[in-house]
């Protein structure tokens, strides 16, 4: 194979990319624009020793899985891996895929439950950070092609809420009004707006900013809150350049209290821009539910809520408990501690490294609950927790299969028992899947 060769692939998998996977002559070819199970005609575009990259020119034969996007950018944006087959088939991927991860790490015998889903395939997500530029003539908005800054334009997101759009539509009709006030250095000053919203509608939102111009933030602020009295807070975000991280760590309150307050499972909970939130709350609600079942803890156990963020699962359901949690971020363990007392919970928290707080602090606890970023658990905190502490009980949340399959067999190997692994489709029409399990002391 060579670049701009045209050939007849048959389409043998997807991965979760959302690349079909076709193979010639033993080399594995990843071809965008398909799905397996179809026939297409696809174009070379990329040619390596191990790996070719193609682009589909035309489907010979469509899959009995495919169907038509209901997102006309789809395959350009590529945040949604699994936009172009059925919702069924797609939780027959992440099925297999949670599957194949055990099995490479070797628990070929991880019993893994059906994906779980509400059904609920639009709408879902409570968070949305939108990219704005400046073409030369207008403002305009959308999303980022894959591993690019450029904006490819877009009207809406079928997966966020809409009034996230609607938003955004007036903060650009408001710029284009008055451009020479809003680009600097022949860029947008606005580089994204960022919304969270609370199941009563109340929106937090933060302008990310490429240079400070306060008069213009001002005016912009002013504006939109007068047109979209759900937005109750508002926050700027200064982190100029062209890097890969949308967010700095230079937040500042220009509007309202700071934050805004979601219930999950009962229990209020203020949430801040930088503070991690489940962006699915009805799906969050059904896989802490679920653990909290697995886990199933007496009133009297003492329970730590390791990776606390601002204590969202350890007060939503183990608010009975002696509960203590450990997070690195300072300010989400300020905002722990703030929900933990508008929920009148017995819950200490403590900002700095898991296994350093515990030891320090001698702490001991009926069972731990992890739930670490998609980089999983160190080893060095899992052989703290196994053989250090033998916490009887440990309750592993997981928004990365890979990781947590290979946290698994390290725990495992210090002598626990496995439940069955539940995936819960918090992130439909993505490749992501969260994934719970329990961990008991043989």
């Amino acid at each position: 194979m060579k670049k701009n060769d045209l050939l007849t692939l048959i389409i043998e998998d997807l991965n979760n990319l959302g690349y079909g996977v076709a193979h010639v002559d033993g080399k594995a070819v990843f071809v965008s624009g398909a799905v397996d199970g179809d026939t297409v005609s696809a174009r070379i575009i990329k040619d390596n020793k191990t790996y070719s990259v193609a682009k589909t020119e035309s489907i010979v034969t469509p899959s009995e899985h495919r169907i038509q996007p209901v997102c006309p950018v789809s395959d350009k944006c590529g945040g949604c891996a699994y936009a172009s087959v059925t919702y069924e088939h797609e939780k027959e991927i992440k099925y297999n895929s949670v599957k194949y991860a055990f099995i490479k790490n070797g628990i070929a015998d991880a019993e893994i439950a059906d994906v779980y889903s509400d059904g609920n395939t639009e709408n879902y997500r409570n968070k949305a950070i939108i990219p704005i530029g400046f073409d030369g003539e207008k403002f305009i908005s959308g999303f980022f092609a894959p591993k690019t800054h450029r904006i490819i334009p877009a009207k809406t997101c079928a997966l966020h809420k809409q009034i996230f759009s609607e938003m955004c539509d007036t903060a650009k009709a408001f710029m284009n009004s008055s451009k020479e006030t809003f680009i600097t250095n022949g860029l947008s000053l606005v580089k994204s707006l960022y919304f969270r919203s609370a199941e009563n509608g109340d929106t937090e939102l933060t302008i990310i900013l490429e240079a400070e111009n306060s008069r213009s933030v001002t005016s912009l602020t002013e504006h939109l809150i007068s047109k979209h009295k759900e937005i109750k807070t508002v926050y700027t975000n200064l982190n100029p350049g062209d890097i890969s991280t949308v967010l700095s760590h230079d937040f500042k309150l220009v509007y309202g209290d700071g934050y805004i307050t979601d219930t999950l499972n009962g229990a209020k909970l203020k949430i801040t821009p930088a503070s991690f939130y489940q962006v699915n709350k009805p799906m969050a609600e059904a896989l802490y539910n679920k653990g909290a079942e697995l886990l199933n803890a007496k009133e009297s156990d003492s329970v730590c809520d390791l990776y606390c963020g601002i204590g969202s699962i350890g007060l939503s359901v183990f608010s009975q408990n002696k509960l203590v949690g450990i997070e690195v971020v300072e300010s989400a363990v300020e905002c722990a501690k703030e929900n933990a007392q508008l929920n009148g919970a017995d819950a200490k928290y403590y900002c700095g490294d898991a296994a350093e707080v515990i030891e320090k602090m001698n702490l001991s606890f009926d069972a731990v609950v992890l739930d670490p970023p998609r980089k999983g658990v160190t080893p060095e905190l899992i052989t703290y927790l196994c053989s250090n502490k033998r916490i009887p009980k440990i309750l592993y949340i997981s928004c990365n299969a890979n990781t947590l399959a290979r946290d698994a067999a390290l725990i495992k190997e210090n002598g626990y028992k496995m439940s069955a692994v539940y995936p819960f489709d918090l992130f439909p029409r993505t490749a992501h899947c969260e994934c719970v399990t329990l961990f008991t002391l043989q």
